[in-house]
């Protein structure tokens, strides 16, 4: 008899292990509640009407999986989509994984199976780590040997929860890729990242074309701008003479842009008064 591979982490597996024994049940869907640790948050409205017509159609072919946490009250491990697709179809009772577990901490690493599944876009996987790594109290290294992952590819999910919310939002509604992501982060200031997001989506950029354009400008600001001792030197004398801060922006060229901070009228004032004089 040749066995199936699970296509679960190998750490998954393990944990699962540990987990009593679970029953199968019919049980009314009102006494079951989602769980706060659901890594899945986007869930499409037209996917979860098909699927609720195919429910009342066929009934629920897969199970879902619950845990018992009081008397009549049961909790989601995994299959909210279903779940909620019987909401909708106005199924009253439905069939049931019941597993048992010893303590909190063996359930939520149970949870892990979620985070498995094919459907899960790349935010909700980063927010369902960084969740196991706060709640759990885990290193990206222990982490990755849990769930059978490499830590790059941990640590790759994670950085994605750097980038603007914004762009965040249009990951998750396929507005660009992963890759155009990863050519994102390497640009630290949010608003700056958006910037190049925007650029993005309006002329469609590849992602080697917003590769390329970032590469380029970051060597266009890093040749532009051209700071000597002259330049340093000239600042601390008119800060001097103003009492005010100053900016030189120089280039290669010998041209430049003078910048004269100023906090009142009183203060452009005086600066008019001493061009004058």
């Amino acid at each position: 008899m040749i066995e199936k591979k699970s296509p679960l982490g190998r750490g998954v597996n393990a944990l699962f292990s540990k987990i009593k024994s679970n029953s199968f049940a019919y049980i009314d869907i009102n006494i079951i509640s989602t769980n706060p640790h659901q890594p899945r948050t986007n869930f499409s409205n037209s996917e979860l009407k098909e699927l609720a017509k195919s429910i009342s159609e066929y009934g629920v072919i897969q199970p879902i999986t619950v845990r018992k946490t009081k008397e009549n009250k049961y909790q989601i491990i995994s299959g909210e989509r279903r779940f909620r697709a019987c909401k909708l179809a106005s199924i009253n009772k439905i069939p049931v994984y019941i597993k048992e577990t010893e303590d909190d901490k063996m359930l939520e690493l149970a949870l892990i199976e979620n985070i498995q599944r094919q459907d899960l876009d790349p935010i909700e996987i980063g927010i369902s780590y960084q969740k196991l790594i706060d709640e759990l109290k885990l290193t990206q290294e222990k982490l990755a040997e849990k769930i059978g992952k490499k830590r790059s590819t941990i640590n790759h999910f994670l950085r994605l929860l750097n980038l603007h919310p914004i762009i965040q939002a249009g990951l998750r509604d396929f507005m660009l890729t992963v890759g155009h992501a990863k050519c994102l982060l390497t640009i630290t200031d949010k608003e700056k990242q958006l910037d190049y997001y925007n650029f993005i989506i309006s002329k469609n950029l590849s992602v080697r074309e917003t590769e390329n354009l970032i590469k380029k400008n970051h060597k266009e600001k890093k040749h532009s701008l051209y700071e000597t001792k002259f330049f340093k030197e000239s600042e601390k004398k008119l800060e001097k003479i103003l009492d005010m801060k100053i900016k030189i922006k120089g280039f290669k060229n010998g041209s430049g842009k003078l910048q004269i901070n100023f906090q009142s009228e009183r203060e452009l004032n005086k600066i008019i008064n001493v061009f004058e004089n």
